[in-house]
């Protein structure tokens, strides 16, 4: 199937097959992909606005500078795919395969990954502000320099990720999954503030001679 138009609004592209179809500057609105094969597709400055993708296959896709924005993704197979400089504001996945893939320079914002398996992707300098994460498996990921300000993560498997650099509100230390995850010494800091540690120098024995 070619698309030749370069706006689509309320179309119905359920179970269509547009496997390796080469989309640049298209933009879709209020479009259902539910059960369409999109396997291998490459995009371009391609908009997605509150698409639905249902039992969607986008596996082995690259998308570059392209945007989601407010979609709805459940059951949708995203393995092995790319997503490079593009953004994904508001949108939800729920049951997707996701890993592996590559996400380089994205903004994430208001995204849910609730529940979702991410373990070991690299996310280092993603942007996740305000991002659903309850219940994600984020084992093992590279979250160095992200940006985890406000996320929800209550019950995220954060264990053996580094988060050296990221910048997240103190609920993160408390609500999280964190044994074996590699931080730095203000990370640290912060941890033991909001366990209540209270940080002081050890005494000089010297002192009262």
């Amino acid at each position: 199937m070619d698309l030749t138009e370069k706006s689509y609004r309320n179309e119905d592209f359920v179970e269509v097959d547009l496997r390796e179809l080469r989309l640049d500057g298209v933009t879709f609105t209020e479009c259902d992909f539910d059960g369409a094969t999109l396997a291998g597709i490459h995009t371009s400055k391609v908009t997605f606005d509150r698409c639905t993708f249902v039992n969607a296959e986008l596996y082995r896709s690259e998308h570059r500078t392209s945007s989601f924005t407010g979609c709805t993704f459940d059951r949708t197979a995203w393995h092995s795919s790319v997503l490079d400089g593009c953004r994904l504001t508001g949108s939800t996945f729920t049951d997707c395969r996701m890993v592996p893939i590559t996400i380089t320079d994205c903004d994430l914002t208001l995204t849910s990954f609730a529940g979702e398996k991410l373990a070991g992707t690299d996310l280092s300098g993603i942007r996740l502000r305000e991002a659903n994460l309850t219940g994600a498996n984020l084992k093992g990921c590279n979250l160095s320099g992200a940006d985890l300000t406000s996320a929800r993560t209550g019950r995220t498997d954060l264990r053996e990720s580094d988060l050296r650099g990221a910048r997240s509100d103190a609920a993160l230390w408390v609500s999280a999954q964190l044994a074996g995850a590699i931080i730095d010494l203000d990370q640290a800091l912060l941890f033991a503030g909001a366990h209540g540690l209270v940080l002081k120098p050890p005494e000089d024995p010297t002192v009262g001679r």
